[in-house]
């Protein structure tokens, strides 16, 4: 062990240099940043940010929000390794973090590890427990320099198979408690706490190792040097997991698997054999490939399920159609009508990759009826021009009506019990969602929150982080209980996501809850103080204001207002048939024509209303009412997806028919404020689409429905309401 600059005489200018290599992740920086300070206590520190030429504005970001940390700012990705070296040669720190910024400590620590590496001066290097964004332990916590048996055992896939077996998971230290504290090999690169002096005495990272790896190579060096490295779980962090590097491409699993050969290479060629060391280099190659290949097939199953469905569909309504067994099916399906089938198949996965099946729009509905429409009249007028492809159109359009109903029912059923989404934008069913900490700005929180038109949020109750602390509603909202009851309030609740507000509630707080709630399945985010965003384990989910009036409204436009109008004269035209003998029998119903009715007077737009007469009381009557209503949608004075139904309404300022549902109307019970409601409507003036009109009675259709006249029976002797 050589003698270091952090002696008992040496003075140093700050307790802790704190590094972090950025590249387009500034809110989890941001985040980080937070947490750092509410962690300083009285450690003085030093705070060094390496951008990486970030394309996202992370430097002016982070600049307006933190003056005092010192950026360096690259002009090419000089990787992790070379990125941190130029902060590591500048620190004046007793001792420096570096740390990754998808990183959130907890408050106690930098005062933990700062007050162990000074009890324990033959320590080079320190870390703590790391807990995955779920609060479950992340293994790489702690680690062993990897050895030509522990890289076969995890190039195999033994250590995932085997996370507790001494041998095999020995690579991560299997067997050992997560809550013990031992002498380790190697640390996480996502965070280190070294000893300045010998850090720049090692030289930092080897510059050999772009990205991966050089964390391993610089452990091991420490340990070469006579230092030891201790594992320290009185305290931990989360770690969101490399959302700077998303890891389920090529290039990733390439590089990751390649820094074990270049680890072999440097510090073992002299060990081992020739033949061993490309042992290990076919191992390695091996598992790229086979992780590549599994990946690829996670990305695939997707659309293939939806092609082979299609496919299926279509070749049984032929069959159906001719009255043609299946056994003979290779016999009359002739090799022409294949490419009806490739063609159909070829339009769909077209259509679906335009409207983002596959990745942002995954389990949306709505973008895969207009898929199979736009496939469908694609496919019909191919085979109607080119003759010699001929193919029954009552064959694909049955084909479509049947996958119509299967495709959206499956992404349906997926997203409700198979996908814990991270985020709430684009949902079917609300989330249900619990909101932990309150301070000042929780009341602006949950205004924004149910202010996002796009979120399907439902805030079901508040969790305060003070035991003495009254239990109150705040935005019509009920505080349930203290932070140490969450698992239950989770269990009771049925939530589907928590978020923090880092405002009050403590990181402390927060890490304890992520270990509590590490095996159920919800979602945990947090809110830092600014709120202007929301981060999850894979997204950031921004506030934004939505303008109140847009210089054009595209609901106002002749074609729009056209396809609007044939949607509700379709299919109230549908009802009104299918409903015609019931009406009739109503009708003569002695006790019906007895009935009372009420007229309600509703505003079409500033100047302009229409009276309709419901009957009463309106519980008693929602067929009759429901029908009365579909009669006016028919003949065009209402719309079926429109403003709500409440009487002594003011006009609005645009053309905005009433409507049995609406956008608005979806989210009623959980809008508290008239401004959010307003802010409701006028997102559907400005966004307006037919496919919204379709997505909009789909889900009041397929979710809890509030009758609309419900309003009439809530507000009939309410104060005038002030429209969009």
């Amino acid at each position: 062990m050589t003698e270091l600059a952090d002696s008992p005489e040496t003075k140093f200018e700050h307790d802790i240099s704190i590094v972090i290599v950025n590249y387009n992740v500034k809110e989890y920086l941001a985040n980080l940043l937070h947490s750092v300070y509410k962690a300083a206590q009285d450690l003085r520190l030093e705070i060094f940010v390496v951008d990486n030429f970030s394309s996202d504005g992370s430097v002016a970001f982070l600049k307006e929000r933190f003056p005092e940390v010192i950026y360096i700012e690259n002009f090419e990705n000089k990787g992790f390794g070379k990125a941190n070296n130029q902060a590591i040669i500048q620190a004046t720190g007793k001792y420096t973090l570096l740390v990754n910024p998808d990183v959130l400590i907890g408050e106690d620590t930098l005062g933990v590890l700062f007050n162990f590496m000074e009890a324990h001066p033959d320590v080079g290097a320190s870390g703590c427990k790391i807990l995955n964004p779920d609060g479950t332990f992340a293994p790489e916590s702690r680690r062993s320099v990897p050895t030509p048996m522990n890289a076969m055992y995890k190039v195999l896939g033994l250590t995932k198979l085997f996370p507790n077996h001494p041998r095999f998971a020995s690579y991560y230290v299997g067997g050992q408690n997560e809550d013990e504290a031992s002498d380790i090999e190697v640390l996480s690169g996502s965070f280190m706490f070294y000893r300045t002096g010998l850090l720049q005495e090692l030289n930092g990272f080897d510059e050999r190792f772009f990205m991966y790896g050089e964390d391993i190579d610089l452990c091991y060096r420490t340990l070469k040097a006579g230092y030891r490295i201790r594992y320290v779980p009185d305290t931990s962090i989360i770690h969101y997991k490399g959302e700077s590097t998303k890891k389920e491409n090529l290039r990733y699993i390439i590089t990751f698997n390649k820094v074990l050969y270049q680890f072999f290479e440097k510090h073992y060629s002299y060990g081992y054999s020739i033949f061993f060391k490309y042992f290990i280099l076919l191992g390695v190659v091996t598992k790229s490939a086979a992780s590549y290949v599994f990946s690829l097939f996670n990305r695939s199953l997707r659309p293939v399920s939806d092609l082979l469905l299609l496919n299926l569909v279509l070749v049984g309504f032929f069959l159906y159609r001719y009255s043609i067994a299946p056994a003979d099916i290779f016999q009359a399906y002739q090799p022409i009508f294949l490419s009806v089938n490739f063609l159909h198949s070829a339009a769909y996965l077209i259509f679906a990759k335009y409207y983002g099946l596959y990745n942002k729009n995954l389990h949306s509905w709505s973008h895969v009826v207009k898929a199979l429409l736009f496939s469908l009249v694609t496919v019909a007028s191919i085979t109607f021009f080119f003759r010699d492809i001929a193919f029954s159109r009552l064959i694909l359009l049955a084909t479509t009506l049947v996958l119509l109903l299967l495709l959206p029912a499956i992404r349906l059923v997926t997203a409700r019990f198979f996908y814990q989404g991270s985020s709430a934008k684009g949902r079917i069913q609300p989330v249900r969602l619990l909101v932990a900490g309150i301070g000042d700005h929780t009341q602006p929180a949950i205004r924004k929150i149910r202010g996002e038109v796009d979120w399907n949020y439902d805030i079901i109750g508040l969790v305060t982080q003070r035991q003495d602390e009254p239990l109150q509603t705040i935005e019509d909202i009920p505080v349930l209980g203290h932070v140490s009851q969450l698992p239950e309030m989770v269990k009771n609740y049925r939530a589907d996501q928590v978020i923090f507000m880092l405002e009050k509630i403590s990181h402390v707080d927060v890490l304890s809850s992520l270990s509590q709630l590490r095996d159920t399945q919800v979602v945990c985010k947090v809110v830092p103080g600014s709120l202007d965003y929301i981060i999850g384990k894979s997204n950031v989910e921004y506030f934004d204001d939505v303008p109140v009036v847009d210089l054009e409204i595209p609901s106002l436009t002749a074609w729009n207002r056209l396809l609007k109008r044939a949607f509700d004269f379709s299919l109230s035209g549908f009802f009104l048939f299918v409903m015609f003998l019931p009406w009739i029998f109503l009708k003569l119903n002695a006790s019906i024509k007895k009935t009372k009715r009420e007229t309600v007077n509703l505003f079409i737009d500033s100047s302009t209303s229409q009276n309709i007469a419901f009957f009463t009381p309106y519980s008693s009557h929602r067929l009759l009412n429901t029908i009365t209503f579909m009669r006016k949608v028919f003949t065009g004075e209402f719309s079926l997806v429109g403003a709500p139904i409440i009487p002594s309404r003011q006009g609005s300022f645009v053309y905005y028919k009433p409507g049995l549902t609406g956008q608005r109307q979806l989210n009623e019970d959980r809008l508290f404020r008239d401004d959010e409601k307003q802010r409701q409507e006028l997102h559907y003036l400005q966004t307006y689409s037919i496919w919204k009109d379709v997505e909009i009675l789909f889900k009041y259709l397929s979710g809890p429905r509030k009758h609309f006249t419900a309003y009439l029976q809530e507000r009939g002797a309410a104060a005038p309401e002030k429209s969009a």
